[in-house]
């Protein structure tokens, strides 16, 4: 499961109001565009961007039963700048699960290249449980003082186990039967009946991250529906949960010994000459020890707690769209300043602070992976390979987060399987060192779409479409022309 950054800035502005994104079904005038299904969108000006068109698609709870209940996702478009040019849509999700493709759509030039804001209609949904769409409602809060996802006492692990359930309980008493279709599956789905909506026989992908599961999966179920795909940093759901999470924590362990052999030289490192990797040992020792207190946090900052901030602060090298402190140099600022005794950068939420991102990610992922773990031995055995194949980080991967689906009451809906897509042109974009997903996901997932092409960028970081020029204008060439690039790797 991964959980795309949280964006900064300008960004988190816009993802702050999602719920302002979405606009009633009953909202003034407006143009409606129905399939022959039947499904449609009333489309009105969008609050934060008045020329992108933003609206709700009802849809069923359960697509086995098609004419049962139903629901709410939220959608936005904007047309094309060249309306002459257009080549058609472009679904777009930018990775999670826990981010949606709404706000990206309204802020369009901060986000896609003028290829595609020229050539295509930017359309982007808020998967279930994401933004403006339907939403887990918990009364058991998941993150609590005297809970932990390592647990390394028999009692902790019973503790977690009985806190697990307590949370999903909560989130199926609040949302009802709806949490038990919130998987990826399910909003390929619910994306279909977007494309008929908007009346389009056929519609790319532009899938980053989560995004690339969720887009391949579309193109599994409706080939014919699928122009051409780009799918950006892959990731792969074929594999055991125990599997995934090993190669992940290597990911990360190879991403963090380049991190700190550039603070070795690096003039943006704040840390710069030391041995950071010997500094952070200590630091997370010494935080186990004696947590660092925090003023407002909801408890004392520990070793865990750097670890899994610290992977999350990996993922971008250079200062990007998601601001400057998402990226090496942040996370160079964020361990002195813990050094220094203020571990605010590492710090959990107050009590009672809304963990609704977090109420997502299990509504999603605890449908979509089955936790390997049964018992307090296995976890000892789990955390024990953490140690040793990633000597730093011990183990922190967002897979990891799967601990928090162990005894979750809600069946898995959509388990690991190998996907088989056929028909669909798709280049697989991945880099060489990305902190979150391994290089080897990419030829895997490669190996799934028949045909598919693979665009290796040698570098570092999470995603390469919003921080190499060169994987831009593979992107731009390839959803426009859908052919097999000339040259197969990028260097920048």
């Amino acid at each position: 499961m991964h959980q795309h950054v949280h964006l900064s800035g300008l960004m988190a502005a816009v993802l702050s109001a999602t719920a302002l994104v979405t606009v009633p079904a009953s909202a003034g005038p407006a143009r409606s565009l129905a399939g022959r299904s039947g499904y449609t969108v009333d489309w009105a000006p969008c609050p934060q961007a008045r020329t992108v068109q933003c609206g709700n698609l009802r849809v069923p709870v359960d697509w086995a039963r098609p004419h049962g209940a139903q629901t709410t996702v939220a959608v936005a478009r904007r047309p094309a700048d060249d309306a002459s040019r257009r080549v058609g849509v472009l679904f777009y999700n930018p990775g999670g699960p826990g981010d949606g493709g709404t706000s990206y759509v309204q802020f369009a030039e901060q986000v896609f290249s003028p290829t595609l804001r020229r050539r295509f209609d930017l359309v982007g949904m808020d998967p279930r449980g994401v933004g403006g769409s339907v939403r887990p409602r918990c009364s058991v809060p998941a993150l609590t003082p005297d809970t932990t996802v390592f647990p390394r006492t028999r009692s902790q692990y019973e503790r977690l186990l009985r806190h697990n359930r307590e949370v999903g309980l909560s989130c199926l008493r609040g949302t009802g039967a709806v949490l038990g279709h919130m998987d990826t599956v399910t909003a390929a789905r619910d994306h279909d009946a977007l494309r008929q909506a908007l009346g389009e026989r056929r519609v790319s992908w532009l899938g980053l991250s989560y995004g690339t599961q969720l887009a391949a999966n579309y193109a599994q179920l409706f080939p014919r529906r699928t122009r051409a795909m780009v799918l950006d940093a892959a990731l792969e759901h074929s594999l055991p949960e125990v599997v995934q999470v090993a190669d992940e924590a290597m990911a990360a362990e190879d991403s963090f010994n380049r991190f700190t052999a550039w603070c070795r030289t690096a003039a943006t490192c704040a840390l710069r000459g030391r041995d950071v990797g010997r500094v952070f040992d200590r630091l997370v020792a010494r935080a186990n020890r004696r947590p660092i207190p925090v003023e407002g946090a909801m408890r004392p900052v520990n070793g865990d707690d750097i670890r899994l901030g610290t992977i999350g602060l990996l993922r971008f090298k250079e200062p990007s769209i998601y601001g400057p402190d998402l990226s090496w140099a942040g996370l160079s600022r964020a361990l002195k300043a813990t050094l220094e005794g203020n571990a605010a950068p590492f710090a959990p939420p107050p009590l009672g602070a809304p963990q609704d991102g977090l109420f997502t990610l299990l509504a999603i992922g605890c449908l979509d992976y089955v936790p390997q773990i049964s018992s307090y031995g296995e976890m000892r055995q789990r955390i024990r390979m953490g140690r040793e194949v990633a000597p730093h980080l011990q183990g922190a991967a967002e897979t990891w987060q799967v601990n928090r689906c162990i005894g979750w009451p809600v069946p898995v809906a959509n388990p690991p399987r190998t996907l088989h897509v056929r028909g669909v042109p798709t280049l697989v974009v991945h880099a060489t060192h990305d902190p979150s997903l391994p290089y080897k996901w990419a030829v895997s997932l490669a190996a799934q779409i028949d045909g598919s092409d693979l665009l290796t960028r040698i570098g570092d970081g999470h995603t390469s479409s919003h921080n190499s020029a060169c994987v831009i204008r593979a992107i731009d060439r390839y959803l426009v022309r859908p052919r097999a690039p000339a040259d197969r790797v990028c260097r920048s």
